[in-house]
């Protein structure tokens, strides 16, 4: 309640600001006084109708106090709350926020208590701006009480506080106090009848966003001691240099977790009904920021990343970038634009068309681990229409490394994409299947370990058959990986052995064969039939082995080496040509994204980009 939130200060001016108590007792008519609030009542304020007591009793709707206080509506709280305050009270915001718009006269309105025993002495006196700041209401109700009062700001209560003194000192957000500072810059200055300026009251309180609120307060201040402060621009939502956020974003408004937005409410509910509606009457919310803080920092993101999370239908995500289009573009504590947080969350393609649409540059976006869209998309095994989405949109993506060495193509393996889906990154990223991550691991171990279909590991082996013969940080072939998991299909496991036939007999940095990885004990997966192929296998090996005494020992030599030049000049042809297709996949990219174009621009550089291509004797080996 008010009287329990709102710590009361002594009546005495000791700092030179003129109080409502001050002025009351210097120009009150007879009989009429106020009185320092008894602390230990629990006098919770709420609101009446009008009442100011004469010396002969009788009443009026204005407090003569003088200046601009006179004449001001004026409600007693026991006698029958206003609307607005009985909203405010029961922190109702939406419905405080409607009725400060159709009945700006409540937020104009003093309320005050009165002694029981003696209507003439009042106990406390205040404004509706003033009990949000107190109840920690959200911003949007903040500006919607000083649209209807512009001077509210300016307005102190009995006990000489302004709203941003209360505001301050109850932990409002950076977006409510530099609100009302904008509304009223000089009071960013002012002192409460203890010295204590607003900064002070933020400096010993206990809120969480203490430090950017600080931060923000500090540089309004050099502004506008530095007469540098920009004169106020379109409505309330112009802000000063202080308040632009991490993008240099004028207009952009931010609230704490706990006094987060309505839209934000029917998101996390999954509302998509009233998300619709919201966007419709109040788009300016689109725009706010949700700031808190986590276990491993402050978390701050927008309506449009967490609806991207929550996976609505795409027509909401198109609503959401049509009400704060630059949304598309914004990144949240880790680095993530909305396109990552829905890539990341398996949201629908038509809710990432809509964001690629909105800014095909996102596609192209690194976070601060690193990783495009893509990498999240391959990592959480989107559909192989949402990997040609992002392709479309960026396809150098395919050979984009993140912070661990790992490209796309790598994610994919790891979680067994679909044949499509290694295909379309094979395609148009050939050069990422000969690509070691920082564990020294080709994507071609990552699929043995996790056990992609005969068919991708066939299409991978086509672009790099050397794969089956690399080892990773642990001294493992991809056909041990394989055998440890008992993921792969005998069918696989035989195409890795064909490929390599000498991996039979390699040890790992453990000293393991395949035969031993496929041996050890495995829950719940049966081994014999690949044990099967690796003795028969085996017993081949052997067998021509054997047979070869009388084969000249030299030719034999020749023979491996004329296979090895063979497989090169395969190698260099097959790169060459998965360069043209990468160079085509390009071409059509920059013609889908500049449709105004006639596309002499891009056949020329797409000719230039094949002229560029190094196919000369020295790349063959030759």
């Amino acid at each position: 309640m008010l009287s329990s939130l709102k710590k009361k200060l002594s009546t005495s001016n000791d700092v030179g600001i003129p109080t409502t108590t001050s002025k009351v007792k210097a120009t009150a008519p007879a009989g009429l006084t106020i009185t320092a609030p008894d602390e230990n009542r629990n006098d919770d304020p709420s609101v009446t109708t009008s009442i100011n007591v004469s010396a002969n009793g009788a009443t009026s709707t204005g407090v003569t106090t003088g200046g601009r206080y006179q004449d001001q509506p004026e409600t007693d709280y026991d006698l029958g709350p206003t609307q607005l305050y009985t909203f405010i009270e029961n922190k109702h915001w939406e419905s405080a926020i409607e009725r400060a718009r159709t009945t700006p006269l409540e937020a104009k309105t003093w309320i005050s208590r009165r002694e029981p025993t003696n209507p003439n002495v009042i106990r406390w006196r205040l404004l509706p701006l003033h009990a949000t700041c107190v109840f920690r209401a959200p911003l949007n109700l903040i500006e919607a009480l000083i649209q209807a009062n512009p001077e509210a700001p300016t307005m102190i209560d009995d006990q000489g506080m302004l709203p941003i003194h209360l505001a301050c000192r109850n932990g409002a957000s950076r977006g409510v106090v530099m609100t009302l500072l904008n509304a009223n810059p000089e009071s960013i200055n002012t002192k409460d009848k203890k010295g204590r300026t607003p900064l002070n009251l933020v400096e010993n309180s206990n809120s969480q966003n203490k430090d950017v609120v600080i931060e923000a307060m500090q540089s309004f201040r050099i502004s506008l001691d530095n007469k540098t402060l920009p004169a106020a621009g379109v409505g309330l939502r112009a802000v000063s240099p202080a308040v632009l956020g991490a993008n240099g974003t004028i207009g952009e408004r931010e609230v704490d977790y706990d006094n987060r937005t309505i839209l934000f409410r029917l998101i996390l509910k999954k509302d998509w009904d009233g998300v619709a509606n919201r966007l419709i009457m109040f788009p300016d919310e689109a725009g706010t920021w949700i700031v808190t803080k986590g276990y491993n920092g402050d978390l701050r993101f927008l309506p449009l990343h967490k609806a991207c999370v929550l996976s609505p239908p795409p027509g909401i995500i198109e609503s959401l970038i049509k009400a704060f289009p630059d949304g598309v573009t914004r990144t949240d504590q880790d680095g993530w634009l909305p396109l990552h947080c829905a890539c990341f969350y398996s949201a629908p393609a038509g809710s990432i068309d809509a964001l690629i649409r909105a800014d095909p540059k996102a596609a192209s976006k690194k976070d601060d681990d690193g990783r495009l869209p893509l990498h999240y998309a391959c990592l959480k095994n989107a559909p192989e229409s949402v990997v040609n989405q992002l392709l479309g949109a960026n396809v150098k993506a395919a050979l984009a490394k993140d912070n661990d060495g790992r490209m796309p193509l790598h994610h994919a393996c790891s979680k067994a994409a679909s044949d499509p889906v290694i295909e379309a990154l094979v395609r148009l990223g050939p050069k990422a299947a000969q690509s070691k991550d920082n564990n020294g691991r080709l994507p071609l171990h990552l699929a043995c370990k996790k056990g992609i279909t005969k068919n991708a590991l066939t299409m991978l082996l086509q672009v790099y058959a050397r794969g089956a013969a690399a080892k990773d940080d642990q001294e493992k072939l991809p056909v041990h990986h394989a055998c440890q998991t008992g993921a792969c299909s005998p069918a696989a496991v035989l195409a890795l052995l064909d490929a390599h036939p000498e991996s039979i007999h390699a040890r790992t940095a453990f000293g393991l064969t395949p035969h031993d990885e496929a041996c050890q004990p495995k829950q719940g997966v049966n081994m014999e039939s690949i044990v099967e192929v690796l003795d028969r296998f085996k017993a081949e090996q052997e067998r021509l082995g054997g047979t070869t005494g009388g084969v000249d020992a030299i030719r034999v030599r020749e023979l491996e080496n004329r296979v090895v030049e063979l497989t090169n000049r395969v190698d260099i042809l097959s790169g060459a040509l998965n360069d043209i297709v990468h160079v085509a996949a390009q071409l059509k990219a920059d013609m889908i994204n500049n449709k105004r174009s006639d596309g002499k621009l891009e056949i020329k550089n797409f000719c230039d980009n094949l002229m560029s291509l190094n196919l000369g004797d020295e790349q063959r080996g030759m």
